[in-house]
């Protein structure tokens, strides 16, 4: 859902050159996949698919769990909120540290 909800919004918002990352192989492998996913989550996938047809860029890459805290904490957060929010300029304060942390690897 969230990788479909991230296509959503590049359309939506008419992004260009959008590189959507996720640590989970088995989403970025269905989505990449040319042939139809029958699973059950195969319905999600495959309205993903359609909506990235309208959207310019690489797609859905793989990446480590690990080198993914900021995308892990967003999660965390938006587990607690209940509501939608979305930041366009400056990153949301609790991100902050996150992002400093994997700059300076």
């Amino acid at each position: 859902m969230a990788a479909r909800e991230g296509a959503i919004l590049a359309v939506e918002g008419g992004f260009n050159n959008v590189i959507f990352e996720s640590d989970s192989l088995q989403i970025v492998s269905a989505i990449r996949s040319p042939s139809v996913d029958r699973s059950h989550v195969g319905p999600v996938v495959e309205d993903t698919k359609v909506l990235l047809t309208q959207v310019t860029g690489d797609g859905f890459t793989h990446i480590r769990r690990v080198a993914n805290g900021a995308a892990h904490r967003l999660a965390r957060y938006a587990s607690h909120i209940g509501t939608t929010t979305t930041w366009f300029e400056e990153p949301p304060d609790l991100l902050i540290d996150v992002i400093f942390e994997e700059c300076n690897l």
